[in-house]
């Protein structure tokens, strides 16, 4: 009996020493694999740009010749023609038209010197008259103008690329002309006389120019002609 449990403590201890020298099984677990969450690189729109529109400056626009209504009559003859009640010898716009070639289009403004307009189209303003003389003149006239919706003291008839002006007052600066007509920029300007004459000015100079009456006549006033001035001045047109 003594040697049964002798041979158990014996057997015990022999497998007590074999687990200790066993050596551990080392339990190496792999290393997670990184989760790299995919990260889409932001993309960043440049904000779009903005889409301005075109605008023209007054005095930069698109009429290319100013013509002096005073003048352009010229060998033109008159008509008496109804304003409300009274007659008044006035001038066919029509033949005006004609006679310069005016380049029109719709609408026809025509402009107040209080700056207060009106549109009429081209077909209907042909058929009227503008007379210079007479209560709230330069005025249109004639049987087809309602004397009611007429403006008073015409400064402009703006045709499109051509204007009419008038000389409504003793003297005006034209570099106020170009501004309400919207001239066309240019390096210098022709300013061409009933006969013909031609003075160049230099777009530097037209702030020292100006309509004016002198006596019975509409001249310009311009720098380099010292007291003179340009008789009956009729057009004024980027030079060619």
């Amino acid at each position: 009996m003594k040697k049964f449990i002798a041979l158990i403590l014996v057997s015990v201890m022999c497998i007590g020493l074999m687990a200790c020298s066993k050596p551990a099984e080392e339990v190496t677990e792999e290393p997670a694999e990184e989760t790299t969450e995919e990260t889409e690189e932001a993309v960043t729109e440049e904000p779009a740009e903005e889409e301005t529109e075109e605008t023209t400056a007054p005095a930069a626009g698109s009429v290319d010749r100013i013509i002096v209504f005073n003048n352009a009559i010229e060998g033109l003859e008159a008509s008496p023609q109804p304003r409300s009640d009274e007659m008044r010898e006035a001038y066919s716009i029509k033949e005006v038209y004609d006679k310069f070639e005016t380049k029109g289009s719709d609408p026809v403004k025509v402009i107040g010197s209080d700056g207060y307009e009106a549109e009429e189209a081209l077909d209907d303003i042909l058929k009227k008259y503008f007379t210079l003389e007479g209560d709230a003149a330069p005025i249109i006239v004639g049987e087809e103008q309602d004397p009611d919706w007429a403006v008073w003291e015409v400064a402009y008839i703006n045709f499109g690329s051509d204007v009419w002006m008038t000389a409504y007052k003793d003297e005006i600066s034209v570099a106020d002309v170009f501004t309400a007509v919207g001239m066309t920029t240019a390096e210098s300007y022709d300013f061409i006389c009933t006969d013909g004459y031609t003075q160049n000015v230099p777009a530097t100079d037209i702030a020292d120019c100006y309509i004016t009456w002198v006596e019975d006549r509409v001249d310009a006033s311009v720098p380099g002609l010292g007291d003179d001035t340009l008789w009956s001045i009729v057009t004024i047109q980027p030079a060619q």
